[in-house]
């Protein structure tokens, strides 16, 4: 039983029953699949990594992606299109250097590219307004509801049964072991229960008598209007000293921004919490508008067609957190996605996948343990500091871990 139709649920009931698995529930509340945290998302695909382990995860990401349509029939609209970085002073060139020496050391291509090259690549860009930049062509962008369909799909072809407009309300659990989900619809019979419910995934976990390491961060992004002069070829664009990043979007742009100053939530979402209650971010978005407009100068004139009301959810380091729930045989939780939830999708899922099926994630996933940060997990004052303090300096320096 997968508690959660978001694109993490939805790759893992995928890699389950590509593993052989056929008795597969996905359980979401909402009417509509990935419709909270994952329909909000920018599905930007980069391997810029601090870890090797998540430089394989998107690895492993881009080669299912590219290979998605061609083995299932489901296109997970992947735009290989590149990743262009920038940086709009000496120190961030600085780090540059140290990010494409060490990217190339590990496989990943990139270079540097020169003032021609970069209005090539994205020609509503001011190049006077920047230091300089470097490309990683490889890199790319999804449309997150179109991936999540296709994990979808390709699932249910297997076997996989979705059943939405049910809620988890509680978790069964007998003699150290996970039995059934409780739901408003009744019960439902588990051997394994993976939580896969985003912000919501600190609520179910509690009723196990685990506190997760998270919280739940507001990360908002606008699309603008169509505008002309957009390539196809447009790669995602990161303007790191602005803390802002860009990418091609129904013909206009989609662009978010790390907030210096975020906005958490509970670290327990009500049940009865959802993305659309959040307020539309106008004000904060225009700051992220004025950010961006030196280097790309065209947003002065855009209208604003649709904001993005994300809600991402964040470890006091950063990273995921992931794996079974400590004293709870039969239950896997998955949480922290970090603004990185799209391109990590494939990897979680293969991981939780593994866990479940072999006992074995093929991966050392220490690092993203549920139980990493031991008694510090129980200051809920702290938590939240640490994870407002990564999400806030996300783009600082040196930071390779680039969204």
């Amino acid at each position: 039983m997968i508690v959660g139709g978001g694109i993490w649920g939805l790759s893992t009931a995928y890699h389950l029953a590509r593993a052989g698995w056929t008795d597969v529930q996905v359980l979401e509340r909402n009417g509509t699949l990935f419709d909270e945290t994952t329909s909000q998302a920018a599905g930007l695909v980069g391997q810029i990594r601090a870890t090797p382990l998540m430089r394989r995860a998107i690895r492993y990401a881009i080669d299912l992606f590219l290979d998605f349509e061609s083995e299932t029939g489901h296109d997970p609209g992947f735009r290989q299109v590149g990743s262009l970085l920038l940086a709009q002073n000496p120190e961030r060139m600085v780090s540059f250097e140290e990010h494409v020496e060490h990217a190339n050391g590990s496989g990943v291509e990139a270079s540097f590219v020169d003032d021609a090259e970069m209005s090539t690549l994205a020609p509503h860009l001011d190049v006077s307004q920047v230091e300089g930049g470097y490309f990683v062509p490889e890199d790319g962008y999804l449309d997150p509801r179109r991936c999540a369909r296709a994990f979808c799909c390709a699932a249910e072809d297997l076997g996989v049964r979705i059943r939405t407009g049910t809620a988890a309300t509680g978790l069964s659990i007998m003699d150290g072991r996970v039995m059934r989900v409780e739901t408003d619809d009744g019960f439902v019979e588990a051997e394994n229960v993976v939580v896969t419910a985003g912000p919501w995934t600190g609520t179910l976990a509690e009723m196990a008598g685990h506190r997760t390491a998270m919280v739940p961060i507001r990360h908002q992004r606008v699309t603008t209007v169509p505008v002309s002069g957009i390539p196809d070829h447009h790669p995602v664009v990161r303007v790191t000293d602005a803390s802002c990043y860009l990418r091609p979007e129904e013909g206009g742009y989609l662009y978010g921004f790390f907030e210096p100053d975020p906005t958490s939530y509970d670290l327990e979402l009500p049940a009865g919490f959802h993305t659309a209650d959040i307020e539309e971010p106008v004000q904060i978005m225009e700051e992220a508008s004025e950010r961006l407009a030196p280097v790309f100068p065209v947003l002065r004139n855009l209208e604003i067609s649709a904001y993005k009301r994300g809600l991402t959810t964040f470890a006091p380091d950063g990273a995921y957190l992931i794996g079974p729930v400590p004293q709870v045989e039969g239950l896997f939780a998955a949480t922290g996605c970090a603004a990185l939830g799209i391109a990590g999708s494939a990897a979680v899922g293969s991981w939780l996948a593994g866990w479940i099926a072999r006992g074995d994630p093929g991966e050392d996933l220490s690092s993203l343990g549920l139980e990493r940060f031991g008694e510090q997990a129980s200051d809920r004052g702290w938590v939240r500091r640490e994870s407002e303090a990564f999400y806030g300096g996300y783009y600082g320096i040196p930071a390779m871990s680039v969204t």
